[in-house]
């Protein structure tokens, strides 16, 4: 990204890093996948107790990022609300408002981040989070929430292990 953007946006994983490099690795590979898969993936099943689950978890990852948060919670209220009245939900709108959201939650990986002046980066910022947003849905609905969690964890292991191997500070 440095590449691409110079190093106009500063990491969080790079001040993890100042304080012990490896403790990214048990953060990124479990913890993330634990959490964030329940939160963007669970309610894809539009059960009751599903988007219930989804909607106290988010409250862990999005707490600082309030209006990412309320927005993620009006959502989560329609889909409930829906739900409840037995309204047929359009998957597709619920597939791509959840990735959606999983990339802009990743925007909270830059300590630095203002939307106003640099809102013409997020689509290079999130994109790739977007896209795996979208795959790992299919994952969820087609083998079940725990395979979700197993490739996100293997996707973000590819990715942290040679980061944290190779970082220099």
């Amino acid at each position: 990204m440095n590449y691409l953007i110079g190093d106009q946006f500063d990491s969080l994983f790079e001040e993890i890093f100042k304080i012990n490099k490896w403790l990214i690795v048990p953060l990124g590979i479990l913890l993330a996948p634990l959490i964030e898969e329940p939160i963007f993936r669970l309610h894809l099943d539009l059960k009751k107790s599903s988007i219930w689950w989804s909607m106290i978890l988010s409250f862990l990852v999005m707490s600082t990022q309030w209006f990412l948060l309320v927005a993620f919670l009006v959502y989560m209220i329609f889909l409930l609300i829906s739900v409840s009245q037995k309204e047929v939900v359009n998957l597709k709108f619920v597939v791509y408002t959840s990735a959606i959201f999983f990339g802009v939650v990743h925007l909270g990986n830059f300590s630095n981040f203002d939307f106003v002046s640099h809102f013409y980066w997020i689509p290079l910022l999130v994109g790739a989070q977007f896209f795996i947003g979208l795959m790992l849905s299919y994952i969820r609905l087609n083998h079940g929430i725990w395979y979700s969690i197993l490739f996100h964890g293997v996707y973000n292991a590819i990715l942290i292990i040679p980061s944290v191997y190779f970082y220099e500070p």
